[in-house]
């Protein structure tokens, strides 16, 4: 099912490849007037973006990530043209936001906070609605789009008797009816179940994997976005704090490293490693912790087991989501 172009690569110096960007969000500002929200005061109203600046490649499943009245709503608005900023640019696969705003939005996709739908009515009689509002799509087309999301076996159910995961999903399919190369997702996966969850980021995996949509979404549950995303910006006050890879996160900020040995001789080990290396050490239970940095982490395991100490597991513990948002925020 040929639904969504696929995605491209483009050649860089030294013969690697990286993906291209394709959101490109530059220096962005938004002031609302006071009344409006519960940001960070400025001047003239309330600074819901502070000359924000990000970029999204295509392909990648990207998060924003932020406590309430970060800008993280905002932020989603203003990329699908539902909130103009007072200044910065924004770009889509090289459209202006502003000057191509018809081809633009073309190739966007939205869900934004939770999908409303006539309840008495059933899944499929409010695709073909929505479909007719923008034109109106073939049966078949609508049926493609049904199977991709999952709801074959209940699109013919009414919309009232669906549960959140799978109205949740009947707001993905409408999202994808035009085939955007662009798919926002404002909380998707929030106040679901944990079969609901599932579905929902099987989905999203799939969209990314299989269509190459390139995915922006937010979300509250740190767990899901640590699994689900390639990047994820850190919003604070209307400022883009930072913005992180997967392998960042679970490394850490700098160049530390925490290694978990688990071995006979713990103390010993401590020591040993402390003395060699310099490394700061705990010791809990038969668990030697290490932090490591920049170091060679073979070189402690060939230590250990050079002076007699039998090791039984040697590990780079991974850093979660929440470590690195509370360093961040802090």
């Amino acid at each position: 099912m040929d639904m969504f172009p696929e995605t491209e690569n483009v050649f860089v110096e030294g013969g690697a490849t990286e993906k291209a960007t394709y959101l490109s969000v530059k220096n962005v500002t938004k002031v609302f007037k006071k009344g409006f929200g519960v940001f960070r005061k400025g001047q003239s109203g309330v600074v819901a973006l502070d000359n924000v600046s990000l970029d999204v490649k295509k392909g990648e499943i990207f998060g924003i990530l932020g406590p309430n009245g970060a800008g993280k709503s905002t932020l989603i608005k203003v990329v699908t043209g539902l909130v103009i900023p007072d200044s910065g640019d924004v770009t889509l696969n090289g459209l202006d936001f502003r000057r191509d705003k018809e081809k633009y939005m073309q190739s966007v996709g939205a869900q934004i906070e939770t999908p409303v739908f006539f309840n008495k009515q059933s899944g499929w009689w409010n695709l073909k609605y929505l479909a007719d509002l923008q034109g109106g799509l073939p049966d078949g087309r609508i049926k493609d789009i049904v199977e991709v999301v999952g709801l074959s076996g209940r699109i013919n159910s009414r919309v009232g008797t669906y549960s959140m995961g799978m109205r949740q999903r009947l707001g993905i399919a409408q999202a994808i009816m035009h085939k955007p190369e662009f798919l926002v997702l404002d909380e998707p996966i929030n106040g679901l179940d944990p079969d609901g969850i599932v579905q929902v980021r099987e989905l999203i995996r799939q969209l990314r994997d299989d269509y190459g949509t390139t995915i922006l979404f937010s979300s509250h549950i740190l767990g899901e976005m640590q699994t689900l995303c390639d990047k994820v910006a850190f919003l604070s006050g209307g400022r883009l704090v930072a913005v992180k890879s997967r392998e960042e996160i679970e490394r850490g900020l700098g160049d530390a490293a925490i290694l978990a040995v688990v071995c006979d001789e713990p103390n010993r080990a401590a020591a040993l490693v402390s003395e060699k290396f310099g490394y700061r050490t705990k010791v809990q239970g038969t668990t030697l912790y290490v932090e490591v940095k920049g170091g060679n982490t073979a070189d402690i395991n060939r230590l250990l087991i050079e002076n007699g100490i039998s090791v039984v597991s040697f590990n780079v513990k991974k850093r979660t989501l929440e470590e690195m948002y509370k360093e961040l925020t802090r």
